[in-house]
């Protein structure tokens, strides 16, 4: 990865690159939010420009679901030439991605053209098949960074950590109805994203992890964590059931 994380601007990276040091495709676990900050001020230094949308060498785009056209539209991209001279950077926020879509970016991330960039944000690595991570360089935001942002989660689901633990069963059965359910299944009109209810059980995670001592962490505690990282790796899945797996964190949750 060039920017911060590296200490190396964007124009010594393509010096490395070119040497065959660094690598062209970029996998970036964590906070989008940690991750847009990082990429964006490294672009505008790299480019001398105060807004990314003045390159037409940046594609930026987010994605709830990545599927096999998004696919065909970036490989249709990568084949184009850049415009200042300087290399393509594509940035892509991903939260769900299909294995029909990963398959056909497989040969682009392995062979790009020379001056294109890739960079993936996503919140887990567990969404992405093997063979598309072997084409990847994967750099993971620390647990101390992201469960300490200053930057909030997207929308009210980010606000109801605290609220969850304080309610019994019943009254968390309750409320992932109410606020999670389709109109149809007794829920608000307006359907959740299954993003937003990423968002929803990293929230919980985060509130959990400030109530509890890292260092001295017991065995149920573990246990919990375990738990949160089995139902986020759950969630990315596109066919999976919010309301099982959320049903399933009532349960299993303090």
């Amino acid at each position: 990865m060039w920017p911060s994380i590296i200490l190396m601007s964007i124009n010594e990276a393509l010096l490395l690159k070119n040497r065959g040091i660094i690598h062209h495709a970029y996998l970036l676990i964590g906070e989008k939010e940690y991750w847009r900050k990082i990429l964006g001020q490294e672009l505008k230094d790299f480019f001398k420009i105060a807004e990314l949308s003045s390159s037409p060498d940046i594609w930026w785009s987010d994605y709830d679901s990545f599927g096999i056209k998004d696919s065909h539209n970036l490989i249709e991209r990568e084949a184009r030439r850049s415009f200042s001279g300087q290399g393509r950077f594509f940035i892509l926020e991903i939260s769900l991605i299909t294995p029909e879509a990963q398959n056909a970016l497989l040969k682009t991330l392995e062979e790009p053209a020379n001056d294109a960039h890739f960079f993936i944000i996503a919140r887990s690595v567990e969404i992405f098949l093997p063979t598309l991570r072997s084409r990847l360089f994967i750099i993971s935001q620390s647990i101390t960074e992201r469960f300490h942002l200053s930057v909030q989660l997207r929308g009210e689901t980010s606000q109801w950590g605290d609220k969850f633990f304080k309610l019994d069963l019943p009254e968390r059965l309750d409320f992932i109805q109410k606020e999670f359910l389709p109109a149809r299944a007794g829920g608000k009109n307006k359907d959740r994203s299954k993003s937003e209810i990423i968002d929803f059980v990293i929230n919980l995670e985060k509130t959990f992890r400030q109530k509890i001592n890292l260092k001295k962490i017991t065995k149920d505690e573990e246990l919990v964590l375990y738990e949160f990282e089995k139902c986020l790796r759950y969630l990315q899945n596109p066919r999976s059931s919010n309301r099982l797996i959320l049903e399933h964190l009532a349960l299993v949750l303090p």
